[in-house]
């Protein structure tokens, strides 16, 4: 519902802001009438980004496709653009206010619709659908969070995310656009691959909810629906408990090709003939909105101070994170407990990419939502001590691939008041993970100390479980307020604000950790015998307050990292190379004599290496099949890198080699020893030595001559070795084994 705003008035443009009524991670969503305007006159939602954001040109350029986009599209069943101002200081738009909830809160609050407001609110969607395609436009984001219920029937709004037919997309290349839960299989390919009939997949798993209060592929497990969406399987359960005439038109709208789904007119004809007839509890919502509007109005027209509501239970702007609570009662043999999460995890369970929103903004409807900011790495439950931070991993990303991205060089992803800084941990430091404004390193003999990223200082830290050392102490994983510090005992969850511990669990009877990842919310470790018994286990836990584990599965022979990719998770032992599933652990495909000591995820393959032998073998991830061999003449040792761009880099015993990932062949290489470490940042190679970051092009012979140089600790000795390294918004974190941490631009 509406919150009114207090102290002095506020505007954005022209308009006069009366209460809020979202709010996301980007920005806020408003009531808002003209400012030299009666209280009688027609209201708007008004749309303005945050103060603090840094705005760059490409940020404004989406902002003007989304007021570009609501601009051309003309419907009775849409919310219609009133005005907006992508150039103003703080951009923003205005569209026409719909006084009514989000279909996401009618249902919370008053349960499913009956099966003719159902048909109903399918023919106005349909309709909305057919006039927003005319105007080619594609939605791309249909959701119960985007579809509002007025007195005379549903409005379609919010085009954040919606693209032109003919645009040139300016989403980054492989960033998945939508909402776990109600999207297409088509989604989890990119932008390039979402068409018209997306938007009408969408609308069917939209018209699921309304009916049942449960989208067609909930689960528990966000890597469960996204597993699920990719093959169309819709909950049969689920499926079963739409009306007569209802089940046949969802499922014919969540075919799996595209091509088989009825079209927007088609879907009309199967619908219509019903009249708009919502249920008493929802028009009962629909008049407490057309009141706190006109409250609000007057309000402001007599400039009297607006009394503090006493809020509802909130009710989040869409119910697609996975922990989403109903507040209606549910039919018996669809109940399920939900648990917290968001949606940032995602990338673990898909082959090189991030669910997210092209344009992280609220939406317009009533009542506060969390954000819907996904483009994060990593994604974990929400926070209850320190709120979602932006994480920056200290492999690149997810797949291990060593690349930071554009992010890397953006300005605006640095820590707030940052500025070069060094620091020495006593304990010494292993490699770190930043976390918004904190930066948490791992110790050698296990724990975590966190350092203020912007400065430097100690913020707390997390004391080893004890003073043996046996093997290396992985980095610490965050997601949503959490850390998860690794021990060689077990791991050990803390608060990222405070460092005080939440839960903890201990290593397997007679293993140690050596590796840990943490995907869509779940945490995999892979743990060593610590007797004569050669052997490894992998362990799937719950990264929740519950850390309940899920599975477990052995390998034989010493293992090395731990790598998820896509919906599997792959580690290699001394003589054979292992997939397991993500969801149960079971072994699904294995190589034996192969032995990957490198192992990095890219699109739909594998890239093993091992130190010391030649060149970087490319298997196929869902078979484990070599394909072929890039670089065989270069004696591999470090970490080979892979990013966006489709370079390849390859560390050799004198030298550094870019090669094109594509065609193999070799772009540049420049001198360096074996003990240096490629990464990549955008559109740049990045070189760490023992006290040097080194950049250069990507492109043929731009490495040549293109060297800048960052001198990080003067008189720091030679025999620390190289460190570890983070690149983000500008600068770089780099942490040494002797304890020394330090924070300088990036070159």
């Amino acid at each position: 519902m509406l919150e009114p705003l207090t102290g002095p008035p506020r505007e954005a443009g022209p308009y006069r802001l009366l209460g809020m009524l979202g709010a996301g991670g980007m920005g806020e969503v408003y009531l808002a009438r003209r400012a030299d305007a009666a209280a009688s006159s027609g209201l708007v939602a008004v749309k303005t980004v945050r103060q603090d954001l840094d705005l760059t040109a490409e940020f404004r350029t989406r902002f003007r496709r989304e007021i570009d986009a609501a601009r051309a599209v003309r419907s009775p069943y849409a919310a219609a653009l009133v005005d907006g101002d992508a150039d103003a200081a703080l951009p923003w738009l205005a569209t026409e206010y719909v006084a009514g909830p989000s279909l996401a809160e009618a249902v919370a609050r008053s349960g499913p619709l009956p099966a003719g407001a159902v048909r109903a609110l399918g023919t106005g969607l349909a309709r909305a659908l057919a006039d927003v395609h005319a105007a080619r436009v594609l939605h791309r984001d249909l959701k119960p969070g985007n579809v509002l219920l007025a007195a005379d029937g549903p409005r379609l709004i919010d085009f954040g995310i919606a693209q032109a037919f003919d645009a040139t997309a300016l989403t980054t290349t492989g960033l998945i656009v939508g909402t776990p839960g109600f999207m297409a299989p088509e989604h989890l390919e990119g932008s390039r691959a979402v068409v018209a009939a997306t938007d009408v997949f969408c609308l069917g798993a939209v018209l699921c909810f309304a009916a049942t209060g449960r989208g067609p592929f909930d689960d528990d497990e966000l890597g469960a629906v996204v597993y699920r969406i990719s093959r169309a399987e819709a909950d049969p359960a689920v499926l079963a408990a739409l009306p007569g005439g209802l089940r046949e038109t969802v499922t014919a709208c969540l075919a799996l090709e595209p091509a088989d789904r009825p079209t927007p007119q088609e879907l009309i004809g199967r619908l219509s003939g019903e009249p708009c007839a919502w249920p008493d509890g929802v028009r009962a919502l629909i008049a407490g909105h057309e009141a706190a509007a006109a409250a609000a109005a007057v309000r402001a027209e007599a400039g009297s101070a607006p009394p503090r509501p006493a809020h509802p239970p909130a009710v989040p702007h869409a119910p697609t994170q996975l922990g989403y609570a109903r507040a209606a009662p549910m039919q018996p043999a669809l109940r399920r407990p939900r648990r917290k999460a968001v949606l940032a995890g995602a990338a673990a369970f898909l082959a090189a990419a991030a669910i997210g929103a092209a344009m992280a903004f609220p939406q317009l409807t009533g009542g506060k939502g969390a954000p819907e900011d996904a483009a994060a790495a990593e994604a974990a439950p929400a926070a209850t001590g320190a709120k979602a931070a932006r994480v920056v991993l200290p492999y690149g990303n997810a797949s291990r691939s060593g690349d930071f991205g554009q992010a890397a060089r953006d300005k605006s992803t640095r820590p707030a008041g940052w500025s070069p800084w060094n620091a020495k941990l006593p304990g010494g430091a292993g490699a770190c993970v930043l976390a918004g404004e904190t930066l948490v390193c791992s110790t050698p003999q296990g724990g975590a100390t966190a350092l203020r990223a912007a400065t430097g200082k100690e913020a707390w830290s997390v004391p080893p479980a004890t003073q043996d050392r046996h093997a290396r102490i992985p980095a610490p994983a965050v997601a949503g307020g959490t850390v998860y510090v690794p021990q060689d005992t077990g791991i050990t969850a803390v608060d990222l604000g405070s460092g005080k511990e939440r839960w903890s669990v201990k290593a397997p009877q007679g293993t140690f950790l050596n590796s840990m990842e943490l995907s869509g919310g779940v945490l995999y470790a892979l743990w060593f015998n610590q007797g004569e018994e050669t052997g490894s286990r992998i362990t799937a836990l719950r990264a929740d307050a519950g850390h309940r584990q899920l599975w477990e599965t052995d390998t034989e022979g010493a293992g090395g990292d731990l790598l998820v990719h896509g919906d599997r998770v792959y580690t290699s032992s001394t003589t054979t190379l292992y997939a397991f599933g993500a969801r149960d652990g079971k072994e699904i495909a294995r190589r034996p004599g192969l032995m990957c000591g490198f192992t990095l995820g890219h699109e739909d393959a594998l890239l093993c290496a091992l130190s010391g032998d030649g060149g970087v073998k490319v298997l196929d991830a869902r078979t484990l099949e070599p394909r072929r061999a890039i670089a065989p003449q270069v004696r591999v040792s470090s970490p080979p890198v892979v990013g966006d761009r489709g370079v390849l880099l390859v560390q050799g015993p004198r030298s550094v080699y870019a090669f094109d990932f594509s065609s193999g062949r070799q772009l540049w290489d420049e001198p360096y020893d074996a003990g240096s470490t490629p990464l990549l940042a955008g559109d740049r190679a990045l070189i760490v030595t023992n006290q040097e970051v080194h950049a250069h092009g990507l492109a043929p012979g731009s490495g040549q001559g293109a060297r800048k140089e960052y001198l990080g600790q003067p008189g720091l000795p030679a025999h620390v070795g190289v460190p570890n390294l983070l690149a983000a918004g500008g600068a770089v974190f780099l942490s040494y084994v002797d304890g020394t941490v330090l924070s300088g631009y990036a070159p």
